[in-house]
């Protein structure tokens, strides 16, 4: 059979048939042929010579009436072209042929007679699947770029003790307390050690403690039954699960409630817990590591963290030391930021004047890596030259100029007063809901009330995107 092409051929998948009767092939061909380029040959032979010279996006192969060389053929196809899945047609007088297909690597069986909408749909999945997987194969070699240690900029001492750290502690299956402030970069060090592990090719899983109120918390670590509660219509699973054999990463570990604290030390010591609403014990090997910006000592002596946990999480220990601690630092992560940001604005900007390195070097950073990253950002979009200069910079003075307490004066402020004095607070802790909250003494879920009733908002914030 001729090969029948539709349409332009650089933007249709290729799809080539292998076997069948002449009349069968035309039938399918005509079913395909509108979406894709179809091309027949008439056996594994004349196949693996149009594999070994063309690519092809799917493969459907048509079995002669027994199937007995069924496996040999898809593992000869598997050779010739490992990442192209394979559709086998057949007749359904054995159920075992079935399932050799799928244990050969078949990705789907198809049984006599089909409507043309089964054979569109199996391809269509196929095709899907294939494309998913060439995105997360790409994903995995950037993160092979993105974790590499060797990568991290490291020019202060204390920076390349933390690389050696890496190094040594993502070979063992202990957990990690990783501690530091806001912005030093805890998340990405925790991203570093597991994709610098023997757990790299399993999941990585990560939980901001105090983003998700504590009522759905459980649910979300431990996952729940269905009707465990009004709205669980379904099983769902949690965290804890989804990061089986890798690693869980919990940050802001120290907001955790005392009774959740409980459960988690016992997910760690017997590597087992049970779903929200269920009795069934399931088993996990997740490897934890934990990130906290708190004093997490002066937490246990109030009672405010359970000294058990405390001495299980902290078995292994790195300290991500500020941005003002690591100067040697700042100018080649603010070149590295210069040159991320502007290909994310498309901008070119190359470079900074020395007076803006002498300021980076004398700021105290507060905000550290993040608020390096924001500066810089927002420096940027003002910069109308080729050149960032002084005057598009703008810091913030966190010397002694602190908020004042919302909660004591909110009575006695206007609308308008209550808004400047919120968006001042958010600003000066760059627009991070929860330390705004603690700076101005309310809790976070009064400031998110008072955020969407005076209706601020911000770009950075998920919902406004």
């Amino acid at each position: 059979m001729s090969e029948k092409v539709s349409g332009s051929t650089d933007k249709i998948d290729k799809i080539i048939t292998i076997g069948g009767k002449e009349d069968e092939i035309r039938n399918l061909a005509d079913a395909l042929a509108a979406v894709y380029q179809i091309s027949a040959a008439p056996n594994v032979l004349d196949a693996a010579k149009r594999l070994t010279k063309e690519t092809f996006s799917a493969i459907i192969l048509d079995l002669a009436e027994n199937g007995s060389d069924m496996v040999d053929i898809l593992q000869t196809l598997n050779k010739l072209s490992s990442d192209t899945p394979v559709i086998v047609i057949g007749n359904p007088h054995d159920t075992r042929l079935v399932v050799n297909a799928i244990k050969a690597g078949a990705f789907d069986f198809i049984t006599r007679p089909y409507p043309p909408e089964k054979i569109k749909l199996s391809v269509h999945q196929a095709l899907e699947n294939r494309s998913l997987k060439n995105e997360i194969d790409y994903l995995r070699r950037e993160q092979d770029v993105v974790y590499d240690c060797n990568r991290i900029i490291a020019v202060s001492p204390p920076m390349q003790n933390i690389i050696k750290a890496i190094k040594r502690l993502s070979q063992t299956d202990s957990t990690i307390l990783v501690t530091g402030e806001t912005g030093t970069g805890k998340s990405f060090l925790s991203g570093n050690i597991h994709f610098n592990s023997p757990r790299r090719n399993k999941p990585f899983v990560g939980v901001n403690c105090a983003n998700i109120p504590e009522t759905l918390l459980e649910s979300e670590l431990f996952g729940h039954a269905k009707g465990a509660f009004t709205g669980a219509d379904k099983t769902r699973t949690g965290r804890f699960e989804q990061a089986g054999g890798g690693t869980l990463f919990l940050d802001e570990f120290c907001e955790l409630s005392l009774g959740l604290q409980a459960k988690i030390l016992r997910a760690i010591e017997q590597k087992s817990f049970e779903r929200l609403g269920s009795n069934k014990t399931i088993q996990a090997d997740t490897r934890i590591i934990a990130a906290t910006n708190r004093d997490i000592e002066a937490l246990v002596r109030m009672g405010k963290f359970r000294e058990d946990l405390y001495y299980r999480i902290n078995v292994l220990r790195i300290h991500m030391p500020p941005l003002r601690e690591r100067i040697e630092c700042i100018e080649p992560l603010a070149q590295y930021l210069l040159e991320k940001l502007s290909r994310s604005v498309k901008k070119k900007i190359d470079s900074f004047t020395p007076d803006v390195i002498e300021i980076f070097r004398q700021y105290s950073w507060p905000g550290n890596i993040r608020q390096l990253s924001n500066t810089i950002e927002r420096a940027i979009l003002l910069e109308d030259d080729r050149v960032i200069r002084p005057q598009s910079i703008s810091l913030p003075d966190f010397g002694d100029k602190l908020s004042p307490n919302l909660q004591a004066v909110g009575l006695r402020l206007t609308e308008d007063q209550e808004k400047d004095l919120i968006s001042n607070a958010l600003e000066e802790n760059l627009w991070i809901q929860k330390d705004a909250a603690r700076s101005l003494g309310i809790t976070p879920r009064a400031l998110n009330y008072r955020i969407k009733k005076l209706g601020i908002t911000h770009s950075r914030w998920r919902k406004n995107r």
